[in-house]
């Protein structure tokens, strides 16, 4: 094992050290889902914007300062938890709306 780990390394290390597995070594040409865990899509381009429940998140559970995301990608992320927030807030208060109209 690598003796001076980056900051990177150290919280995925805590991270997966939650979890019972094995690590099978595959040279790269034959290994499709190379670095699965932070890759977004094979294909991506620089311009391709995807919603954010189409990303796995433990990304920003483990690096929520997004220190080690890609600038845009992080933007992405941000923007989305805003849209989800939103969202989120106007259900409430159409909630409490119709609570009270039906207390009325």
């Amino acid at each position: 094992m690598q003796s001076n780990l980056t900051g990177r390394q150290m919280r995925w290390m805590d991270y997966l050290s939650r979890f019972d597995f094995n690590i099978t070594y595959m040279k790269g040409e034959n290994n499709k889902v190379a670095d699965c865990l932070s890759c977004y899509y094979e294909n991506d381009n620089v311009n391709d914007i995807h919603v954010v429940q189409e990303y796995v998140c433990t990304n920003v559970r483990i690096d929520p300062a997004g220190e080690d995301l890609p600038p845009n990608r992080f933007v992405e992320v941000i923007r989305g938890m805003v849209e989800l927030c939103t969202m989120q807030e106007e259900e409430c208060q159409r909630s409490c709306w119709l609570q009270e109209k039906l207390e009325l």
